[in-house]
Parts: structure tokens; C-alpha cells; sequence
């Protein structure tokens, strides 16, 4: 009788800790906040789920490109391809909401006193950053 009587706090807390990995995808600055922790902690497979949906598709497309171009000695890997080529950001020192308009955003990013703004997009699993339009430029 105990134990059924104790069974709702240990679901509270295997809920409270199993949620305590799950990268932040609540807010827009949250989200980006989470991006950034998984790539210090070298988590390329959660920092690669914190792009929208469009974004990982384009980069699909690049890293297809690439092998292909490459004659296959370049593997069609879009996530080590995206993470190959772009540097984590140094030393981060501010991410704020700067503009929240229905399913879009814009982040501020502070980093090595160098002002930069972050397009968000909310897809059904929550905030992501939108390359797409970065990713059009040649």
C-alpha cells in the first residue's frame, strides 16, 4: 500500500530528471541558448535537431552536392558537413528576444562584442534557427 501511495512522487521525479538532457525548445533565446550548450558539450546530434526543418533539408541538399562533386571520397553526411564548415560561436556573452512576431523570431547574439541577430522559426516540436535564407547566398 505504500508503494502505490509513493508512486506519484517517483513519477514527478524520474519526469523531473528525464527532462533534465532535453535541450530547451520553450522560447526562441532558449532555444538558441540550448543550440549552444550542445555544441560546447559536442552534441552534434541535438545541435543538428535545434535547425528548423528547411534548414536541415538545405544542408541535406549541400553535403548530397558535395559527394557528389567529390566523386564520393566526401561522405553525404549533411550533419559533419554543416559541422565541418561552420565554427561554433566564440564566447558568447548575451542571447536576448529581440522581436517575437507569431511563428517567427529574431534572437540578439553577443559574441566576442560583435552584435548579431538569429532568425528563429516555431515547427511543431518548438523554436529552431532558420538558415535557409544564409543558406541561399552563394
Amino acid at each position: 500500500m505504500r508503494l502505490l501511495s509513493a508512486m506519484p512522487f517517483l513519477l514527478l521525479a524520474l519526469l523531473a530528471l528525464g527532462g533534465c538532457n532535453r535541450p530547451s525548445y520553450t522560447t526562441p533565446d532558449k532555444a538558441y541558448q540550448s543550440f549552444l550548450e550542445a555544441l560546447r558539450r559536442g552534441d552534434e546530434k541535438t545541435a543538428w535537431s535545434s535547425l528548423s526543418q528547411p534548414s536541415q533539408e538545405a544542408l541535406k541538399a549541400r553535403a548530397e552536392a558535395a559527394a557528389q562533386a567529390s566523386g564520393g571520397a566526401v561522405k553525404a553526411d549533411p550533419v559533419a558537413f554543416f559541422f565541418a564548415n561552420v565554427p561554433p560561436p566564440a564566447d558568447v556573452t548575451e542571447v536576448s528576444l529581440l522581436r517575437e512576431e507569431g511563428d517567427v523570431a529574431e534572437v540578439g547574439v553577443v559574441s566576442s562584442n560583435v552584435k548579431s541577430q538569429v532568425r528563429m522559426v516555431r515547427e511543431p516540436s518548438g523554436w529552431k534557427i532558420d538558415l535557409t535564407k544564409s543558406l541561399q547566398q552563394p
